[in-house]
């Protein structure tokens, strides 16, 4: 009884602890998001590539230890309301990411909208700048942990990506894909 009761305890101090951190990042919207909707769960601070850009948060979100958020002044990140974001997940932003309501983002995923530019061999990496195209994400889409998806993908309503796939083209909508490079392997059908 002493073990349930203290479990209850800690975890309510938890969930206090969880939306303290969204009421910090409501009162200094600016800074931090663009806009952020109400009962947002963060489980830690998250870390920004830079303050003071457009990143926008529906409502209902959880987001989970080590989010990495990363944004250009002239991009966007766009996420939907009661979007699920897992632990170390890194969203990078050079034109644009659109996340549709109810997606589920596993830990350690990766969204990337730009790769470097390295067709130069005579100019250094770091200096030949971005090339990319802005990501949409369609409503209710599970991607499972450690995926990456690359610039210009889009993944359509319902789909499903699989475990530590490599996204670096567009999933139809209801489509269950995995792999490296992911492949459409079934769809999601209406029984």
């Amino acid at each position: 009884m002493f073990y349930s009761l203290l479990s209850k305890a800690c975890k309510a101090l938890e969930l206090s602890g969880n939306y303290a951190v969204g009421l910090l990042y409501l009162v200094f919207t600016q800074v931090f998001f663009r806009q952020i909707g109400i009962f947002c769960r963060f489980r830690g601070l998250i870390n920004f590539g830079y303050l003071f850009r457009d990143i926008r948060l529906g409502s209902h979100c959880s987001i989970g230890l080590g989010v990495f958020l990363n944004c250009t002044s002239t991009a966007h990140i766009k996420i939907g309301d009661h979007v699920g974001i897992n632990d170390y997940a890194y969203i990078s932003a050079v034109y644009g990411i659109d996340i549709g309501d109810y997606v589920r983002i596993g830990e350690f995923v990766s969204i990337r909208d730009n790769d470097h530019v390295f067709s130069d061999p005579n100019t250094l990496i770091s200096q030949q700048g971005f090339s990319g195209k802005p990501i949409k994400i369609g409503r209710d889409v599970w991607i499972g942990r450690g995926v990456f998806i690359g610039k210009g993908v889009e993944i359509g309503e319902g789909s499903v990506i699989g475990a530590n796939s490599v996204v670096t083209k567009s999933i139809p909508a209801f489509a269950v894909a995995v792999g490296s490079p992911a492949k459409v392997i079934k769809y999601r059908l209406h029984q």
